[in-house]
């Protein structure tokens, strides 16, 4: 389970829904012992083999915070390649339209809504209160921030965070590894690797480091 600053919503996602019981968390950092939110810290990502070896099968990320898309995309590699199953995490207090298409390790925090007929890629986080209209495709590894709204039909390439309380309108297609500033309003198709700041885009290469 990879500790970030996710993690404590995340373990009380999980500790309301009863979905899994928590044994401990993976720190990247060799220095760090000891126990992290009241979990036993079971040792550094070197160490996820031998943790798999143990019995431990279902794994999370919380590694969620800007400019993160990439990493969390290597770690999922990571613990698919060694045979992790990733699990949806889902607040008791989202909706989710019964129709959607979800892959795994979704992360849904409470408040957050999707409607019909729309596709959510693998490792995505919906944060508190993000709204995700009909019809609309979120791909891997995208991170939507508390409070931003998607319109009907928007499609979201992997690896772009949507900040927090921005607005795209119906129909836009965003690329892959774009950042959508907080408050912006998006209402005109993005290219990959573009940061958008208010109501306008700017091609600024890879931002992600």
């Amino acid at each position: 389970m990879e500790r970030g600053g996710s993690a404590k919503v995340i373990v009380d996602i999980i500790n309301q829904t009863n979905s899994n019981n928590i044994v401990g968390f993976i720190s990247k950092y060799s220095s760090e012992k000891g126990v992290y939110l009241g979990l036993p810290v079971l040792g550094t990502d070197k160490d996820l083999d031998n943790v798999y070896k143990s019995g431990l099968k279902n794994a999370f990320i919380a590694v969620n915070k800007i400019r993160d898309t990439k990493k969390n995309k290597k770690i999922f590699n990571k613990l698919k390649k060694i045979g992790f199953n990733i699990p949806n995490i889902i607040h008791p207090k989202t909706i989710i339209s019964l129709d959607c298409k979800i892959d795994e390790g979704l992360k849904a925090f409470a408040g957050a809504t999707v409607n019909p007929s729309t596709k959510i890629g693998k490792n995505v986080l919906l944060n508190t209160n993000s709204t995700v209209d009909h019809d609309c495709m979120i791909g891997d590894h995208v991170q939507i921030s508390p409070g931003a709204i998607l319109a009907g039909n928007v499609n979201i390439d992997e690896g772009t965070v949507v900040g927090m309380g921005s607005r795209i309108i119906e129909g836009v297609t965003i690329g892959k590894y774009c950042m959508i500033g907080a408050g912006s309003i998006v209402t005109k198709n993005v290219p990959d690797n573009s940061l958008v700041i208010g109501n306008s885009s700017k091609k600024v290469g890879k931002w992600l480091k």
